[in-house]
């Protein structure tokens, strides 16, 4: 039996761990559980392109020719031939080249893609592709902190994470066999949603373990590192991180003419060596040379992780294997290590079944730091009810609900307008990829300003029509351009794509759902709760100290 005084402990460690973390948590959960379906919501947001169809992989060759004449420099940087057909692979073949650039100023990249004309000449067209996806990873990740502030940021708070997943633990041990999965839905709301958060908390729990550990790893790996290298190896790091590099090295030409095998019997010479390895792209470098090299990345059958970066290199003149430590059954222990981190984060193992569970979980997630901070104005209530105070908010009540209404439900509100922008002003602005940074953060700025000028209470009916009408907007959007060609939008009609309107239509139900019951919780529920805009003697006011949903 854990004494009384130990539980009260670990449950104010919890309490304020939870508050101070929640917010930030909130909004990598919400974005997180987007970036499951990264790769869709880039196939939705890409606009129509020649696609890799329109040039058969037995004309790759003559294409990969074409481009590596055309443009020397695509040569030595790689260029990539897409296997998929993906609505984000804008054409078979693309490449980056670096950006004419001034003294000093950072080197930028051109995006290029090609393709074969019907009379089999070159057609190549400079498009920068759409970074929304990436976006959407970078506010999971960072929350919008700028690098490299933002990670160290998300590296304190997944420590903190960790520490209240452990004290949630404790605090829960006395009462879990008996209120295990007990969910008791009566007039006593706070009740309720204590219930629901324990049963959320503990029934994910390994899952909210796995991401603390791996966060905090992925967030502070560069100063964890650079610990390892001035405690362990004195300062020969650099010599540790040349041999590290090499498995990712292209053979340097040599000078010598060498005619390319073709990328289909590449392909089958690497089914042959590798039989479980799960080609998508394949790089080429110094095509022409002897020393031709194709890297394939993928994945590998069995194994946690996605080879970015690394993946199995072959001879593209002969086909022979030429380095294939990087891919996941071949790497060395720190490499293993670190590419699991990153997978189990990312849910990259065993298909769909994980990336539906891990996008649910997300959202579990960010509901579960949401509750939290409910559940913490609720007590301030009922001490104060006990404490004989008059039914007034108070100010700490106060800023913690309109703080916790405006970042969360900013967060969602301008995930999803930004997602929209990507039909709406493709071909309209200059940069777009800007222009998503900009529209989310005057959403989610606005929004938090919003809430504390209303407070939570009326704050949170406005925002969640908001969040339901910017969400409704996805596949309205795609309705819209099939309906209207004019307007210059796109619909997309494979699973993938379509199955992001579907997501988001039910999602805008949701959040309309939640817009009435909380319209109805703030005219009717108790005068000193923060979801309450009623006076004492039962008048609807505009009160000042009003706030946000549920009690």
């Amino acid at each position: 039996m854990i004494r009384a005084d130990i539980i009260k402990l670990y449950k104010t460690v919890h309490t304020w761990t939870g508050i101070t973390c929640g917010f930030a948590l909130f909004i990598a959960f919400y974005a997180g559980a987007l970036t499951m379906f990264q790769e869709p919501i880039a196939r939705w947001a890409s606009p129509p392109a020649v696609g890799v169809a329109a040039v058969p992989l037995d004309d790759a060759p003559r294409l990969l020719e074409l481009v590596a004449a055309a443009h020397p420099e695509a040569r030595e940087e790689g260029i990539k031939l897409h296997l998929r057909g993906y609505e984000n692979e804008p054409a078979r073949v693309t490449w980056e080249e670096d950006e004419p650039h001034e003294a000093g100023q950072p080197h930028g990249h051109v995006h290029w893609w090609a393709t074969l004309k019907p009379d089999g000449s070159l057609l190549a067209k400079q498009e920068e592709p759409s970074e929304l996806a990436e976006f959407i990873n970078t506010i999971h990740m960072r929350v919008g902190i700028p690098e490299p502030w933002g990670s160290y940021f998300m590296g304190v708070v997944s420590l903190l994470y960790g520490v209240a997943l452990i004290a949630g633990v404790i605090v829960l041990l006395p009462s879990l066999v008996k209120d295990f999965l007990a969910l008791r839905v009566g007039r006593n709301l706070k009740r309720m949603w204590l219930d629901a958060h324990n049963v959320v908390g503990i029934t994910a729990l390994p899952f909210h373990i796995a991401m603390a550990i791996t966060a905090t790893a992925l967030s502070l790996s560069h100063e964890l590192w650079s610990l390892q290298e001035a405690v362990i190896f004195g300062g020969k790091q650099a010599i540790l991180d040349e041999r590290d590099n090499e498995p990712f090295r292209a053979p340097k030409p040599i000078g010598e003419a060498g005619a390319m095998m073709a990328p289909s019997q590449l392909l089958q010479r690497l089914k042959a060596q590798v039989p479980d390895f799960e080609p998508k792209v394949m790089i080429f470098k110094n095509i022409g040379d002897k020393a031709a090299s194709v890297r394939v990345a993928g994945a590998e059958r069995g194994y946690v992780g996605d080879t970015h970066l690394g993946g199995v290199m072959l001879s593209a003149v002969t086909g022979e294997l030429l380095k294939d430590s990087t891919r996941p059954s071949r790497q060395d222990p720190d490499r293993r290590a670190s590419e699991t981190f990153y997978g189990l984060h990312s849910g990259q193992y065993e298909g769909a079944t994980i990336t539906w569970a891990y996008f649910f979980l997300g959202f579990s997630g960010a509901w579960l730091f949401y509750s939290g901070n409910l559940l913490w104005i609720e007590t301030r209530r009922k001490k104060a009810r006990k404490g004989g105070e008059l039914p007034e908010q108070r100010r700490d009540t106060y800023w913690l609900g309109a703080g916790t209404v405006g970042v969360c439900l900013g967060c969602v509100a301008g995930l999803s307008l930004t997602i929209v922008a990507a039909k709406w002003l493709y071909g309209r602005v200059d940069d777009l990829n800007h222009w998503h940074e900009l529209i989310y953060y005057v959403v989610f700025l606005g929004s938090v300003v919003w809430a504390f000028a209303w407070g939570a209470a009326r704050s949170a009916v406005h925002l969640l029509w908001l969040c339901a009408a910017a969400t409704m907007a996805i596949p309205l959007t795609t309705l819209l351009a099939v309906l209207f060609p004019a307007l210059g939008m796109w619909a997309h009609g494979s699973a993938a794509t379509i199955g992001v309107d579907v997501v988001a239509f039910i999602g805008a139900l949701c959040f309309a759902w939640m817009a009435v019951a909380t319209m109805r919780r703030i005219r009717n529920g108790p005068t000193d709760s923060i979801w309450s805009i009623r006076k004492a003697d039962g008048d609807t006011v505009p009160h000042k100290l009003a706030a946000t949903p549920a009690e």
